[in-house]
């Protein structure tokens, strides 16, 4: 089923329109998440706020019931042949591997109008921009770079500061993050001089994750890991079903090491009750609610902590 498109509203150039998932999570998430995103414009207040997440509640409770069972079965077919060689590309690349090394994995496209979520907000203007990016029709191949990327996002990237052993980084992508410490040979590592005669390089890794729309698979159900917004401009531009890399699980222990921390802390509410948080809840009117926010960057600092002494080892 198509869906319409959203005509963007006129915002300041200083921020940005957030869409917050009420009912859906517990009242104290939303009053936290809403008090960090404040900064520009008039948000609302904490008895507003309040009260619209009652009313979402309640419009949850009855769709516990109206829609029970809503989540179970989501339909995922076969990726089309068209998307092979992209696939045979992203499987072969290390990052991709190394990330998804644990739980077994799958390729499929998955039905979006049943996706389980997580992320109670999404950034209006990630959505626009991917809905202006990618123009219709969307091919086969379009459609897999954008799902499936082999690349990381076209993003600025820089180191802000440095003191000391304190290195801060900034992005403007929101998927930045610290990936992994190594420890590395000298001998393979070009450097800059160093004081003395170094035994061991320590390697810290900052930069993008593989970035792909991915989900897991759990208990009849699946919920999304990474890749909401796209999800989310892929239904607003008419899709019904979007390329996903899959994790079935078999296990709460298979859960832990492939899904959010979010969807582990919450097994319950996203994987048995009747109807947990969906996709498409974020155009429901009822169960949402637009705010003005700061536009936001991605800030990551690392910090070495050096300790010395003598040990009887």
């Amino acid at each position: 089923m198509a869906t319409q498109r959203r005509r963007p509203a006129p915002i300041s150039p200083d921020a940005t329109e957030e869409r917050l998932l009420l009912g859906a999570q517990p009242l104290p998430e939303l009053l936290n998440l809403a008090a960090s995103l404040e900064g520009l414009g008039r948000p609302p207040g904490r008895t507003q706020l309040s009260d619209r997440w009652r009313s979402a509640a309640r419009e949850y409770e009855r769709l516990a019931g109206a829609e029970a069972g809503a989540a179970d079965g989501a339909d995922i077919r076969p990726l089309p042949k068209a998307m092979d060689r992209h696939l045979a590309r992203l499987v072969g690349l290390p990052g991709v591997c190394r990330t998804f090394d644990t739980v077994p994995v799958a390729f499929g496209l998955v039905e979006l109008d049943k996706l389980v979520i997580s992320q109670h907000s999404m950034t209006q203007a990630v959505v626009d921009r991917i809905v202006a990016s990618h123009p219709l029709p969307l091919g086969p191949k379009a459609l897999a770079e954008l799902c499936l990327p082999l690349k990381p996002p076209a993003a600025s990237f820089r180191l802000a500061s440095r003191s000391g052993r304190e290195f801060t980084f900034v992005a403007d992508a929101h998927d930045m993050r610290f990936l992994d410490a190594q420890v590395l040979d000298p001998v393979d590592v070009r450097q800059a001089d160093v004081m003395g005669h170094p035994q061991a390089v320590v390697a810290l890794s900052v930069g993008f994750s593989a970035n792909l729309l991915n989900g897991v698979r759990y208990n009849g159900r699946v919920a999304i890991n990474n890749g909401h917004h796209r999800a989310l401009a892929l239904r607003q531009m008419g899709f019904t079903h979007a390329p996903c890399l899959i994790q079935p699980c078999a296990s709460e222990d298979d859960l832990g090491q492939a899904a959010t921390r979010e969807l582990c802390d919450n097994v319950e509410r996203y994987f048995h009750a009747p109807r947990p948080p969906l996709l498409r809840d974020f155009d429901n009117p009822k169960l949402t609610l637009s705010i003005q926010a700061p536009r936001m960057r991605r800030v990551v600092t690392l910090r070495i902590d050096v300790q010395r002494q003598l040990m009887a080892l």
